[in-house]
């Protein structure tokens, strides 16, 4: 007959054996953070908050400096062009003319300041110093999300990106400062962004990062498919600017609910912090307290540590063979996936139709890839599905080539572009949670924000490719598969993550590099497998 625990017993006597039992108890991270309550209001609300403003910030650039569709000289009699004219030469000094009512007009500052002819070079001008504002803020910041912590740098980029969009909006006629200040201000995304994602799934265990990944992607894709359409409305580039730039102020009364990453900070050996933020997670979801939190912890982080290295930043990648070979790949593979998706976004001035709907339309091509692709690697495992994505995105690139041409299958290559959305919108949501498995917690941030700035070094090519279709609409088809076959060899590189913890060790890497074998497919255990191997 079980002994039972007398109801008088002091209250002393019960915490010291709740606390003995904790002691007692093999620990794992994942079930000491749990989910509930806390992690869903963190991922519906706080995420999809960042999510959509991070989409509208990421985008509003692109309509802002949109070439006009149709323009010329009032005077017919006067060449539009000359080679080599300046800015009071286009049509001669006269009066230029707009079509207003065309479906794919916009106020824009090409519009607006007469980037015609010779000066044409300077609205895809203004995306590339946002290129190379992401690589900038990738570098600097990117370090310091590990080591300052992501929530003091989610918070100071979107600061930078709110006062230096305001700034640049006024001083447009003066190029080369308002470029300058677009770079500067290019910071909230990737590294802001990507440091409120990464809180969100660092807060959760395995099956409330699905929800993490899932929430992150839909109301991205949500904000991408209403900036179009907000864009088409508000008409005029400076009042769609100043609306996607001053919603951003509304993260900033999020600061006092948005934690700091216990798994960061437990990699920091702040243990009494890390245990403060799970106390509060578990006293939301209305999990029983554990005793001794801190010490827990201490054991957690300190379990079988076989790490040597004094300190941990950029440097641990260079010296670290396992780390180089990942971040090569997830390098490339970045580079690729955010080619297809940034350039195909921006290659619909390329494709027959109205440019706000083929837009949104290939955006919401992105919102069933998240469902697929969570449905595809919870079975198949990451590696080989992501190939399998690579293919599928390059082959309707490689028919188009053949078919852009000829202005009676306009519909068909509209077709057979969101075949391939689709297809790289799946691989690239696989790309970006191997990112966050793959890389250990003290480099997360480190490693998926150099794999950005090195596809940003490439992407940033895009809007000069998708302007190759004025001389042959094939040549952005061309390229694109170029980069196409190259995705497909390296995505067949990358170790599998399915089945196994989130990476928190150096060590981890090294144990994925090492049992990787590239003609097996399952290589991940089983529930029953890992079941069998738990401590009884």
């Amino acid at each position: 007959m079980a002994k039972d625990i007398p109801r008088n017993m002091p209250d002393e006597t019960l915490l010291g054996e709740a606390a003995k039992e904790a002691d007692q108890k093999v620990w794992d991270l994942d079930t000491v953070l749990g989910f509930g309550n806390y992690q869903h209001f963190q991922i519906w609300v706080v995420q999809s908050l960042i999510a959509i403003i991070g989409a509208l910030n990421y985008y509003h650039l692109v309509f802002m400096v949109s070439d006009p569709p149709e323009w010329g000289c009032v005077d017919d009699s006067i060449e539009a062009c000359v080679d080599g004219a300046a800015e009071t030469n286009i049509c001669g000094g006269g009066e230029i003319y707009f079509n207003v009512s065309h479906q794919n007009f916009i106020h824009s500052l090409p519009v607006e300041h007469h980037w015609l002819c010779d000066k044409q070079i300077l609205g895809p001008g203004v995306l590339t110093a946002f290129y190379v504002g992401m690589i900038v803020n990738s570098l600097v910041f990117g370090q310091l999300c590990d080591t300052w912590g992501r929530k003091p740098i989610f918070h100071l980029t979107n600061i930078t990106f709110i006062v230096c969009r305001l700034v640049s909006f006024h001083i447009t006629s003066h190029y080369v400062p308002f470029i300058i200040l677009t770079a500067l201000g290019t910071g909230f995304f990737p590294v802001g962004v990507r440091a409120g994602y990464t809180i969100c799934a660092e807060i959760c265990d395995e099956k409330g990062r699905k929800y993490a990944f899932i929430s992150g992607w839909v109301w991205w894709v949500i904000g991408l498919a209403v900036l179009p359409f907000l864009a088409k409305y508000l008409g005029d580039w400076y009042t769609l600017g100043m609306a996607t730039t001053l919603i951003n102020i509304i993260l900033l009364f999020f600061y006092p609910l948005l934690p700091e990453s216990p798994r960061w900070l437990l990699g920091q050996g702040k243990f009494k912090e890390a245990a403060k933020i799970i106390e509060t997670m578990r006293k939301v979801n209305k999990d029983a307290p554990i005793p001794n939190l801190p010490e827990i912890l201490e054991k957690i982080a300190n379990m079988d540590k076989k790490s040597t290295d004094a300190t941990i930043g950029l440097l641990s990648v260079i010296k670290r063979k396992s780390l180089i070979r990942v971040s090569i790949c997830m390098a490339l593979l970045w580079s690729v996936n955010d080619y297809f998706y940034v350039a195909g976004s921006m290659n619909v001035e390329n494709l027959a139709g109205d440019m706000f709907v083929n837009f949104s339309l290939l955006s919401l091509t992105e919102m069933p890839s998240v469902f697929i692709g969570q449905f595809l690697i919870d079975r198949f495992g990451r590696r080989w599905i992501h190939t399998i994505c690579m293919v599928l995105s390059t082959v309707p690139f490689f028919i188009c080539i053949f078919l852009v041409s000829n202005p009676d299958l306009g519909t068909v290559v509209v077709i057979l572009s969101v075949f391939s959305k689709i297809a790289s919108n799946v691989g690239w949501f696989i790309m970006w949670v191997q990112c966050i498995e793959v890389f250990p917690t003290p480099l997360r941030g480190t490693g998926m924000n150099v794999s950005v700035m090195i596809s940003t070094l490439v992407t940033m090519t895009g809007p000069y490719v998708v302007d190759l279709g004025s001389q042959d609409l094939r040549y952005p088809f061309i390229i694109f598969t170029m980069f196409g076959v190259l995705g497909i060899v390296v995505s067949s590189l990358v170790p599998e993550t399915k089945g196994m913890p989130l990476a928190e060790r150096l060590e981890d890497i090294d144990d994925m590099v090492d049992n990787f074998k590239f003609f097996k497919w399952k290589t991940w255990r089983t529930s029953e497998e890992l079941d069998q191997q738990k401590p009884t």
